[in-house]
């Protein structure tokens, strides 16, 4: 869009103060393979600020009996999944590591969207996705579909001939089941991690995280993403999406009073799995070839970029609201005139450096509701559509503007873009 600001308030002197802005607790750990990094919004040391926080996940607990059966009939058909470019000087790199799964003999792949979304990508290359399968062959993989709501994605593996793979389960399980997940978490190789089924039907709160997930208590972490929940069966149930260190704060109309089952809730640490089955319309959905995006502004945000004029740091108006960071080029940030936040020098009389000048635009509201954090910015945000125009009320130097932009496909604005 090209269209002008609309100007509110007369221009003021830009923000001098270098401090961070506080970092706000978050109680999820999406587990994605590629992180969004920003430059850091200030250079001066600071004291650190400590809080009480869950360090990691519980230990592994290894299955046994049925489970271990399971395991073992299910681990030939999983896949290690690695993000790789080639180096300038012609090496590989390994940009990150996610599991997948065989759900058919013709070389299909089910794995969580987030371990082969290009568009998380910072690397200055071009990724591509490898499958590595126990016995170490590797298969390069395409994208076929995918569901970045749900966190699902189908690729087709380049195979030839056909492969072992894990049968989607005829039924839902049930609160207390027994399950394991397969995955590459902790330098790990395709290991199980046995656990429970907690809960059916759950929402996560937060945006950016599928809804309508299993919850389970197996000791999942980042490399796990994408593999397969197996039940005693050998089939699979679910697929890993996201940890939480706060399964309070999840709430699901299928929950079982734990006096029912004989089964204690998890209090400070919980897995969640998309659930798959063989009648499941989103697995089908995404094997044809759908691909169901979500819609975005345009620019990088860094953990613990949001703007608080009551912290005392800098003073970036009057309004809390995430920081907008880099403006991605041609996106709709870009075109709508969002600036990239930016730091220089303050210097005194003699040309000393006496501190840091930022020099920042602040999302305050979309279409008038208001977004004080970058998680409410994205409930905004992915409650419109790809294409639909909104308006922004913009924090810049001390003046307010509303601006029309039209939102972007996420894929689409990023990919190309690191």
């Amino acid at each position: 869009m090209t269209d002008p600001w609309r100007y509110e308030g007369a221009a003021q002197a830009l923000a001098t103060r270098a401090r961070k802005p506080r970092l706000r607790p978050f109680t999820f750990v999406l587990l994605a393979l590629l992180a969004w990094v920003a430059a850091p919004l200030a250079q001066r040391p600071e004291p650190p600020e400590l809080m009480l926080a869950q360090a990691r996940p519980p230990e592994v607990v290894a299955p046994t009996g049925d489970l271990l059966k399971a395991y073992d009939l299910a681990r030939p058909a999983t896949l290690r999944l690695e993000a790789r470019c080639t180096t300038p000087f012609g090496g590989r790199q390994v940009l990150g590591v996610g599991t997948g799964f065989f759900f058919d003999a013709d070389g299909s792949v089910l794995t969580a969207y987030h371990v082969v979304d290009a568009s998380s990508s910072l690397a200055d290359c071009a990724v591509r996705y490898v499958g590595i399968d126990p016995e170490r062959r590797e298969f390069d993989l395409t994208l076929v579909g995918f569901d970045a709501y749900m966190d699902l994605a189908v690729l087709q593996a380049d195979v030839a001939e056909r492969v072992p793979f894990i049968p989607l389960a005829e039924r839902t399980p049930t609160p207390g089941a027994a399950v394991v997940a397969i995955g590459n978490s902790r330098g790990d190789f395709l290991e199980p991690r046995a656990g429970r089924v907690t809960r059916l039907g759950v929402r996560a709160g937060r945006a950016d995280f599928a809804d309508d997930t299993i919850e389970l208590t197996n000791a999942l972490a980042p490399g796990d993403s994408g593999g397969p929940v197996v039940n005693v069966r050998g089939e699979a149930v679910g697929v890993v999406s996201y940890i939480s260190f706060n399964p309070s704060g999840m709430s699901s109309d299928a929950y079982v009073p734990p006096f029912l089952l004989g089964l204690a809730l998890p209090r400070e640490f919980a897995a969640y799995a998309v659930p798959v089955g063989d009648d499941s319309s989103l697995v089908a959905a995404v094997a044809e070839g759908v691909q169901r995006d979500v819609p975005v502004i345009g620019f990088r945000w860094s953990q613990g970029s949001d703007y608080d004029p009551r912290s005392g740091g800098l003073d970036l108006g009057a309004r809390p609201g995430p920081i907008v960071g880099a403006v991605t080029p041609g996106g709709p940030a870009d075109r709508a005139g969002l600036r990239s936040v930016t730091e220089r020098p303050l210097l005194d009389d003699a040309g000393r450096r006496i501190g840091t000048v930022v020099e920042a635009d602040v999302i305050v509201a979309v279409d008038g509701a208001p977004t004080p954090t970058f998680a409410a910015l994205l409930a905004e945000v992915r409650g419109k559509t790809i294409g639909q125009t909104v308006e922004l009320t913009v924090q810049r130097a001390g003046a307010t503007y509303r601006i029309p932009l039209e939102l972007g496909a996420r894929r689409a604005v990023f990919a190309g873009n690191p």
